[in-house]
C-alpha cells in the first residue's frame, strides 16, 4: 500500500515536506524497503527505509504529470511513441547535501530501482490494480495494491544505466552499496555483478544490451549510448577542465533520446569552479528539481543574523539543520571532523559538513549570509508615484541586462514591467532572446517605470547603450537620466565601498526584495584590485554573472547622491503585506 494515502501528505509532524501530488514514489519506496538492504553499518542487511528527506526527493523524482496519457506497450509505434520520460514532471534532479547524509545509498537504490523496479509509469489506478513481482521477473511474491486514481508503475523494457563521476573511487560512493545491496537481499535475482558491470536480469538475456556501466572521463568508451538513467555523483567536481561537463551533458542528450532522465547528487560547491552543480542549480529551468538546504537562507541568530560557522554552538545548529533526517549520522562525529578540517581549509568545512556554498577568496560581499540579512521582513509592495532612483548596467550579447530600483527609504527591488496582462521583470537574459539583448523590450521597461513612479535620479552605465541613454535624457530630462561610466576606477571604488558598507552595517537601514537571481550576482562579484589601493568588482569567472550587482550599486549611489541633494523632502507610503 502506498506510504501515504490522504490528498494533502506530511512526512511527520514537525516535517518540512509535504506531498500533495501524484508520483510513483509510493510505489516506488515500498520496492526499496521489500528488494534492497542496507549496505553497511549496524543495520545492514535489513530492509532498506527511505528517511523523510529520501522520499521526498524520490517523491519529487517520479512525479507525474496530472494530464500524463499512457500508451500500452502493444500501440506503441510511429504514430504513438512510449510517452516515459515526459509522464514525470521534472527531467533533472539535483540533490546537494553534505557528506555522509545518504545520498550514495539513496542513488543505488534509484539504480536499483530504475533497473528492474516499476520507474515507468503505467497509467492511473481505477481500483483493484495490483503490481506483482511475480510478473515482473522477480520471484520474491511482492505484491502492492493501488489506490484509485494513484499512478501506476511497470518496469522499464530495455534499461541501459550509467554510473558517473569523476574517478572509479568517486563512483564506488553508488558502486560500492549498490553491489552491497545486490548481495545481501532479493536484488540478486534481479542483478548480477559481472566484471566491470551489473547485468539486469530477466529481459533481454545479453550482457551488453541491459547492463549498469561505471563512466568517468577517462573511461567512458560507452559515453553516447541511449541510455535510460544516469546517476551522477559529486556533480560539484564536473568542470570543464576535467571534462566531465561534457560527459554529463553527453549522457543528458543519450538519455533524451531514449526517454530518459539524468539525476545527480553534489555536495555544496565551489562558486569559483562553474561546475555542472552550479549550472545545473543556477539554470532557473522549472523542469528540474532541486533539494538543497541553504543554512544562510534559514538560520539565525537571536539578531537576525546568519550564523558562523566559525563558532561551535552555531555549526551544531547548522549541523542538525542539514543532516535532519539522517539518523545515522553522528553529530558529535561530525562536529570533530568539521572542526580539523576548519584549521587547514575553512571553506571546504563548511561546503562539505555546513553545506554552504562558500565564495572563494576576493569576493566582494565575503558572507553572503549578511547580504541575506537585509531581505525586507514584510513583503513591501512599492505603490504607484512612489519617488524611487535607479540603475542600469546593460550588455548586447554576453551579459546580462538589468535594472534595479530603491526607493528613498533604501529598499532595493526589481520592478516588474507589463506587456499586456503579463508581468516580466526588468532583467534580461540573452539566452532567452534569441542571443541578443532586447533593446525594444528594455526600453518599453524604462517607459513604464516612468509612468508608473517618480523617477528622481537614474545611473546608467553607457558602454554600448549611448543612444538609447540619450534618448531616455532627450525624453525625461538631463538631470534626471545621468551617464555613470562604471569604469572610472575612482568613482566606482568609492560606490562599491559605500554598498559594501550598507550591506555588511548592521545598523543600516539599507534592505532589498530577496530577488534569487539578485543575490547570486551579488555573491558572483569579487574584487579585482585596481592603482592606488581601489578596487572594481568583476567576474571570477564567464558564467558568474555579476551585472545585476553593478545595477544595484548604481541605484543605491543614486539614491544616496539624490538624498543628499534634498531629496527627502517628500515622505513615502508603503502597502504590507
Amino acid at each position: 500500500m502506498p506510504r501515504f494515502q490522504c490528498d494533502v501528505c506530511v512526512l511527520s509532524v514537525e516535517s518540512e515536506f509535504v506531498v500533495d501530488f501524484p508520483t510513483l514514489g509510493d510505489i516506488g519506496d515500498a520496492w526499496i524497503t521489500r528488494h534492497c538492504r542496507v549496505p553497511d553499518g549496524f543495520t545492514r542487511g535489513k530492509p532498506m527505509e527511505l528517511s523523510d528527506w529520501q522520499f521526498w526527493c524520490t517523491a519529487n523524482r517520479y512525479r507525474v504529470r496530472p494530464d500524463a496519457v499512457f500508451v500500452p506497450p502493444e500501440r506503441v509505434g510511429p504514430d504513438q511513441p512510449p510517452i516515459l520520460n515526459q509522464a514525470f514532471v521534472f527531467r533533472q534532479t539535483l540533490v546537494v547535501a553534505p557528506q555522509k547524509t545518504g545520498k550514495g545509498p539513496w542513488s543505488a537504490s534509484m539504480v536499483a530501482l530504475e533497473a528492474c523496479g516499476p520507474s515507468v509509469f503505467a497509467g492511473w489506478a481505477s481500483g483493484g490494480e495490483t503490481y506483482r513481482c511475480a510478473a515482473n521477473g522477480c520471484p520474491c511474491g511482492w505484491e502492492y495494491a493501488y489506490l484509485p486514481g494513484e499512478p501506476m508503475g511497470m518496469r522499464h523494457p530495455s534499461p541501459l544505466i550509467q554510473i558517473t563521476a569523476t574517478s572509479e573511487d568517486q563512483a564506488d560512493n553508488i558502486y560500492r552499496p549498490l553491489r552491497s545491496m545486490i548481495q545481501l537481499g532479493p536484488l540478486r535475482e534481479l542483478l548480477a555483478v559481472r566484471e566491470g558491470f551489473i547485468r539486469i536480469l530477466g529481459l533481454s538475456g545479453d550482457d551488453d544490451l541491459d547492463r549498469i556501466d561505471v563512466v568517468t572521463a577517462s573511461a567512458n568508451a560507452r559515453l553516447g549510448n541511449p541510455i535510460s538513467d544516469a546517476e551522477q555523483d559529486e556533480v560539484g567536481l564536473y568542470t570543464k577542465s576535467n571534462r566531465m561537463i561534457n560527459v554529463a551533458e553527453t549522457q543528458r542528450r543519450g538519455a533524451a533520446g531514449m526517454g530518459g532522465r539524468t539525476h545527480a547528487t553534489t555536495n555544496a560547491w565551489d562558486p569559483s569552479m562553474n561546475s555542472y552543480a552550479q549550472q545545473v542549480a543556477e539554470s532557473g529551468s522549472a523542469d528540474i528539481f532541486v533539494f538543497y538546504r541553504d543554512p544562510d537562507l534559514v538560520l539565525r541568530d537571536k539578531e537576525h543574523h546568519p550564523l558562523s560557522y566559525r563558532r561551535k554552538e552555531h555549526r551544531r545548529k547548522i549541523h542538525e539543520y542539514v543532516y535532519a533526517g539522517s539518523w545515522w549520522v553522528n553529530l558529535d562525529s561530525i562536529e570533530a571532523e568539521a572542526a580539523e578540517l576548519m584549521k587547514t581549509d575553512p571553506a571546504q568545512a563548511e561546503r562539505f559538513f555546513g553545506n554552504r556554498i562558500v565564495a572563494g577568496a576576493g569576493s566582494w560581499i565575503p558572507d553572503i549570509g549578511v547580504y541575506d540579512t537585509k531581505k525586507a521582513v514584510e513583503p513591501i509592495v512599492v505603490t504607484p508615484r512612489t519617488r524611487v532612483c535607479g540603475g542600469f548596467d546593460g550588455s548586447d550579447n554576453n551579459d546580462w541586462t538589468a535594472i534595479r530600483l530603491e526607493t528613498l527609504d533604501q529598499y532595493q527591488f526589481t520592478p516588474r514591467y507589463k506587456v499586456g496582462d503579463e508581468e516580466r521583470r526588468a532583467m534580461w537574459i540573452p539566452a532567452r532572446w534569441g542571443g541578443r539583448i532586447p533593446r525594444a523590450e528594455v526600453m518599453t521597461a524604462f517607459e513604464w517605470i516612468e509612468s508608473n513612479f517618480e523617477v528622481v535620479r537614474f545611473y546608467l552605465d553607457p558602454h554600448m547603450w549611448e543612444s538609447e541613454i540619450d534618448t531616455l535624457a532627450a525624453k525625461y530630462g538631463e538631470k534626471k537620466y545621468i551617464k555613470w561610466p562604471t569604469n572610472q576606477v575612482g568613482r566606482m571604488h568609492g560606490a562599491l565601498e559605500r554598498m559594501l558598507s550598507d550591506i555588511t552595517n548592521e545598523d543600516s537601514v539599507w534592505r532589498h526584495d530577496g530577488d534569487k537571481d539578485a543575490r547570486t550576482h551579488y555573491r558572483n562579484a569579487v574584487k579585482r584590485a585596481r592603482p592606488g589601493e581601489k578596487y572594481i568588482i568583476g567576474k571570477p569567472a564567464e558564467h558568474q554573472k555579476i551585472d545585476i550587482a553593478m545595477s544595484g550599486t548604481l541605484a543605491h549611489e543614486a539614491t544616496m547622491d539624490a538624498i543628499a541633494a534634498g531629496a527627502l523632502s517628500t515622505t513615502e507610503e508603503y502597502v504590507y503585506f
